[in-house]
């Protein structure tokens, strides 16, 4: 195996799965692993519960990359991600030992296999800080009227691909939508490094996956979300940073600044009525949930697992490979 790549929807139970795959691995075949984690949230220091970042005690037992890797200040994306992460393969390689990616950043992973991923599309720094200062929702009626097609495609609260959308049509003078290949064409490219991984898509049953869900939302709330996202705006991290608009942060956001209808604008943790907040984050988490298995479903996967009663089997199958 040259490596394997473990992918599926917001609590699909990934980095269990690697965890318990990387320690089948090392305890049966005294193979070595490490993880590198393909979520666009966790590269961001600081953004911890949020991201479900993986614990200590899961840290020291495995290495883990591109975790922690920059701030809220640095331009980040998705081929800076693929640049990054194929070095850190190709040395986990060098090292003799087995990388397993684990992530449900669809955009991420594509760009890493290099499958039409476009770096080359023109950017505006000065156009870019003119964007930032509009609301989300006038972005987005402005990219209905510019672009249907693609305005179709995103969420109404997708605030950085709708942005990014904006910015593309403003630049070309044209719709964005025709300058973005299309996910179905590229994922069905088999590039090297598409060849070189065996990727696994986690896609068990709807009703447990939304039950997880919601129990997963649950945790991050007493575990103190609220807390490090006013920490992370005393920081001086803006609410329109980039991690910020991931889902559960920027409900959270919202709550502290009054916009989201369940919190005042004094940040008074107090006054936030987390039962409303849990819901509104618990509704997002499955739409996008929805969305990521739409995508992994379309990207050809080598092995799809439809039931977490089948994780076991299915990991000492993989343990079992040459």
């Amino acid at each position: 195996m040259m490596r394997i790549a473990v992918t599926g929807a917001t609590a699909s139970g990934k980095s269990d799965f690697a965890l318990q795959l990387a320690r089948c691995l090392r305890d049966k075949r005294g193979m070595k692993a490490e993880i590198v984690s393909c979520d666009s949230v966790q590269v961001y220091r600081g953004f911890d519960i949020g991201a479900a970042k993986p614990v200590s005690a899961e840290l020291a037992e495995f290495p883990h990359h591109m975790i922690d890797i920059v701030t809220w200040r640095d331009d980040f994306d998705a081929g800076r991600y693929a640049t990054l992460a194929r070095d850190v393969v190709e040395q986990i390689q060098a090292r003799g030992a087995l990388p397993i990616i684990v992530g449900g950043t669809g955009l991420y992973l594509r760009a890493f296999f290099g499958q039409g991923f476009s770096d080359n599309l023109p950017k505006d720094g000065a156009l870019r800080e003119e964007l930032d200062g509009i609301a989300t929702d006038t972005l987005f009626s402005e990219l209905k009227r510019l672009d249907p097609v693609r305005a179709a495609q995103l969420h109404a609260n997708d605030r950085v691909r709708i942005l990014r959308a904006v910015e593309l049509c403003r630049l070309t003078a044209g719709p964005a939508s025709s300058r973005l290949q299309d996910h179905g064409q590229v994922t069905a490219r088999k590039t090297q490094e598409r060849e070189q991984t065996h990727l696994i898509f986690l896609n068990p049953e709807r009703a447990i996956l939304h039950e997880r869900i919601a129990s997963r939302v649950r945790t991050m709330l007493e575990d103190g979300l609220l807390q490090e996202v006013r920490g992370l705006l005393s920081a001086g991290c803006p609410p329109n940073a980039k991690p910020m608009q991931a889902i559960g942060y920027r409900e959270v956001v919202a709550g502290l600044t009054g916009s989201g209808g369940y919190g005042s604008s004094g940040g008074d943790l107090a006054t936030v009525d987390l039962d409303a907040m849990a819901e509104q984050i618990t509704i997002a988490t499955r739409q996008y949930a929805k969305r990521q298995t739409t995508w992994f479903k379309g990207a050809a996967p080598d092995q799809t697992v439809g039931s977490f009663a089948d994780y076991k089997s299915v990991i000492a199958g993989l343990c079992a490979l040459r």
